[in-house]
């Protein structure tokens, strides 16, 4: 339907085309205003487009949309509520050819009720925050973790010129700001948006947003829900609360702590992420100068942005995406990547000639996991590309977000 010549691709758009063509149903969920639709309407044939549409829909879906060309966008499909579900049950029940329905959704039910109608019948996606590679019109390229898994690892350089820029960090992947000069009065806008899901839900959306401040300052830190709930100045019911509306916002994407029969001493704190390292950063009130007079501020940050651009690559490959810690040894991987069976890791290091004892900590990681460990990284801000260790490497940042 929408067939746009600025249209810039996404790395999740071969993967709709293919779940389009497989199943019946494809949900694509995630944070508003990340390009869901925009994606959706170029292999829809029709488009209901809630909430404008909502009340011909609601009134008699199985009659509306059988007047219509599939495949049909539903976009928004959470405001006509979860009985939206039950009707296309019925009708993919009836008629289960692929590509009936793309159904997008920037905020998750609270509930689905006693049972999920769409199990076997949908198949759900998530569109996140655009990457630099994305920003850069590079998302039709194979991403670095793919090719990695393909065993195509990045070859050796030296002498390579330096091409990342601090200021990448405050660069947001919401496609609406690439035509914008400044952006944080539109993400502290945003976040004021989101926060007022608190209050259809029956909660404080000021305080809410001042929880998504204390999470921004977390940002990349592995700390217990009690730290959080504290600076926040809320209590522990209230927290789940918000800490929910925000997982079903997309807003709030922690990575959980990594688990393993064959390590001991973990810890089970998950570390605290926003979707879009620039919300982040205007959340937490941190600028350019600040970035560049702190290396360690800096460090933070960088690592949100890893993780932006690494978190759809995960998705594509199917993979889980953790990070590691121990009590006591104060061993720390920053990334762990599991995907059918081998383990990838990754230090994020602000810095831009990586040592071998930087790696240290992914050599013992190596060493416990065995032939699980497929690959070891030190992304740097740095130009080269070389080896640190056996399985273990360094590279820039650019190389793993796809823009070397």
């Amino acid at each position: 339907m929408d067939d746009s010549s600025d249209y810039l691709v996404r790395h999740l758009d071969a993967a709709l085309e293919v779940a389009l063509g497989s199943a019946p149903i494809v949900l694509l969920d995630g944070p508003r205003g990340a390009g869901k639709t925009t994606s959706a309407r170029r292999l829809a044939k029709s488009a209901v487009l809630l909430p404008r549409d909502r009340e011909q829909l609601v009134a008699d879906p199985t009659t509306y949309l059988a007047a219509l060309e599939p495949p049909i966008l539903i976009d928004e499909w959470q405001l006509a509520g979860t009985d939206l579900l039950w009707a296309l049950k019925g009708i993919v029940d009836d008629d289960p050819r692929p590509g009936r329905f793309i159904l997008t959704g920037s905020v998750e039910p609270a509930s689905y009720g006693p049972t999920y109608p769409l199990t076997a019948r949908a198949v759900r996606l998530v569109m996140r925050p655009m990457t630099v590679s994305e920003l850069e019109g590079l998302g039709a390229d194979p991403p670095f973790l793919t090719s990695v898994l393909n065993g195509d690892l990045p070859a050796p350089t030296a002498g390579a010129p330096a091409t990342f820029d601090t200021s990448w960090l405050l660069r947001s992947g919401f496609p609406v700001t690439r035509a914008m000069p400044e952006t944080t009065l539109f993400l502290e806008a945003y976040a004021g948006l989101v926060s007022q899901r608190a209050g259809e839900e029956g909660r404080d959306s000021s305080r809410l947003l001042r929880t998504m401040r204390v999470l921004a300052t977390l940002e990349s830190q592995a700390v217990p829900d009690q730290r959080v709930w504290e600076a926040a100045d809320i209590n522990k019911v209230t927290w789940k609360a918000y800490d929910d509306i925000l997982e079903r916002t997309h807003l709030s994407v922690p990575s959980p702590a990594f688990e393993s029969n064959r390590l001991k001493r973990l810890t089970t704190y998950p570390k605290r992420f926003l979707a879009d390292t620039a919300l982040a950063l205007a959340l937490a009130d941190v600028h350019r100068d600040d970035l560049r007079a702190s290396p360690s501020l800096a460090g933070q940050y960088l690592e949100s942005f890893v993780l932006q651009q690494l978190r759809p690559q995960v998705d594509l490959v199917g993979g889980v995406l953790t990070h590691l810690r121990t009590s006591g040894s104060g061993k720390e991987v920053d990334v762990v990547i599991e995907v059918g069976g081998r383990t990838l890791a990754i230090e994020v290091k602000h810095g831009t000639r990586p040592t071998v004892g930087d790696a240290r900590h992914l050599r013992w990681l190596r060493q416990e996991l065995g032939d699980r460990f497929a690959q070891g990284f030190v992304a740097h801000t740095g130009a080269d590309t070389y080896p640190l260790d056996e399985q273990v490497w360094a590279i820039p940042v650019t190389v793993l977000a796809g823009v070397a």
